[in-house]
C-alpha cells in the first residue's frame, strides 16, 4: 500500500493494490477467467489508468490557477479575456464511463488576471475526478471567482458521454452543451465570442 501524508491541496493516499484487486474481483463476478492470457495484466493496467483519471480526488483545483498576476493601475486588461477549445476528458460518475469535449472559459478582468496556460490547466485539474458534466462548469466558475475576483465568469462545456452512447445507440452522436456563470458579464460579449469560435 502507497500512502502519503494528506494537506489541503493533496489528493488522499491511494492503494494500488486494492485497485487492482478490486477490477480482477469485478472481472470474475461478471463471468471472466482472470487468469486466461489476455487478462492477465488487464487489472494492473486498468487501475493504472484509473488512478490517472482520479488523480484530482481531493485536491482542491482553483490552485491549478497558481498566484495571480496583479494589474497595476494604469494597465487595461481589456472587458473579456477568453481561453477556448480547452479539451479534457473526465469520467461520469454515475457509469464510470468516459465522457469528452471542449470547454470555454470566459472572465471580465477586475484588478488579476491568470497565465492562459492556467486557465487550461485547471481545467484539466477539475476533470480528474468522478465528474458531472454540470459540476465540472461550476467548479471552473468558482475556482476563477475565488483566485481572481472578476467582475463575472462564463464556462461554456460541449461533450459526448459514452454512457449516453451505449444507453442510448440512436443518439450516439448528441453532444451536451453546459453553461455556467457567476459576476457580470459585459453585455453578450462572451456568447458572441462563443459563436464567433464555434
Amino acid at each position: 500500500m502507497t500512502t502519503a501524508p494528506r494537506t489541503a491541496d493533496a489528493a488522499p493516499a491511494v492503494d494500488r493494490e486494492r485497485a487492482v484487486a478490486a477490477v480482477r474481483e469485478l472481472l470474475s463476478a461478471v463471468g471472466e477467467d482472470v487468469e486466461r492470457l489476455g487478462l492477465m495484466r488487464t487489472p494492473e493496467r486498468v487501475a493504472d489508468l484509473y488512478l490517472e483519471l482520479f488523480s484530482g480526488i481531493g485536491r482542491d483545483p482553483a490552485s491549478a490557477l497558481g498566484a495571480p498576476v496583479a494589474l497595476t493601475e494604469n494597465e487595461q486588461p481589456g472587458e473579456l479575456v477568453g481561453v477556448t477549445g480547452i479539451p479534457f476528458r473526465s469520467v461520469c460518475e454515475h457509469h464510470l464511463l468516459p465522457f469528452e469535449g471542449t470547454v470555454d472559459v470566459f472572465y471580465a478582468p477586475s484588478r488579476h488576471i491568470a497565465g492562459l496556460s492556467r486557465v487550461a490547466r485547471l481545467v484539466d485539474a477539475a476533470s480528474r475526478r468522478p465528474q458531472l458534466q454540470e459540476r465540472l462548469g461550476q467548479q471552473i466558475v468558482d475556482a476563477m471567482m475565488a483566485v481572481l475576483s472578476p467582475h463575472g465568469v462564463a464556462v461554456r462545456i460541449e461533450a459526448a458521454h459514452g454512457c449516453v452512447a451505449h444507453l442510448e445507440p440512436a443518439a450516439a452522436s448528441a453532444r451536451a452543451v453546459t453553461v455556467a456563470t457567476a459576476g457580470t458579464l459585459p453585455g453578450d460579449l462572451w456568447r458572441l465570442a462563443a459563436t464567433a469560435q464555434a
